[in-house]
């Protein structure tokens, strides 16, 4: 997997005085589409924005400097966190037989070696977003089974499944760089 270089070229619009931090905070989450990933961006863009606000209102609002440096601080944290807010969507179905959770995860444009380097991917972030109980089953899941891949080229889709028991991971990778991660447990 090569590392992706984008999110730091957003981090590099932090330099715009007063604005700069909150438009690379909500161009790195969008592109990222998580919170956690894009708190890596943050301090060196909150920063950039610091030091090109503080010498332009030093010399021109010396009177609101506190207030203007609270703003480019604090805001670039809470357009990233209502930003990501809408990429999670998590639904869990139950009925008498099994527990299903399906879950949206963005996948970005980056060039997957194997399956199973896409399959840990898409699998570890969805692990960042579950909550226990299902978090502990899931995290088991990992030490067994073989990786089953199956190829929809009419349908425009990947399939990539692996088991473990009465748990089993269904990963359906889309042309458009989108995966929906089904998993489906019994009680």
């Amino acid at each position: 997997m090569d590392k992706d270089k984008k999110p730091l070229y957003y981090a590099f619009l932090g330099v715009i005085p007063y604005a700069g931090s909150s438009i690379a905070s909500f161009s790195i989450s969008e592109y990222l589409k998580d919170f956690v990933e894009t708190l890596r961006y943050i301090p060196f863009t909150v920063g950039l924005s610091l030091l090109s606000t503080f010498l332009i209102s030093y010399y021109y609002f010396r009177n609101f400097l506190l207030e203007i440096i609270a703003i480019v601080s604090v805001a670039p944290l809470i357009i990233a966190y209502f930003n990501t807010r809408k990429f999670e969507a998590l639904q869990v179905n139950v009925n008498e037989y099994y527990i299903e959770i399906i879950f949206k995860v963005p996948v970005k444009t980056l060039d997957f070696e194997s399956p199973t380097e896409l399959f840990d991917y898409v699998y570890s972030k969805a692990l960042k977003r579950l909550k226990p109980p299902y978090l502990l089953k899931l995290k088991a899941l990992n030490n067994c089974g073989n990786l089953r891949v199956t190829v929809k080229e009419e349908e425009g889709y990947i399939i990539l499944r692996k088991r473990c028991g009465d748990t089993s991971v269904e990963v359906k990778i889309y042309k458009d760089k989108n995966a929906d991660l089904k998993v489906t447990m019994s009680y």
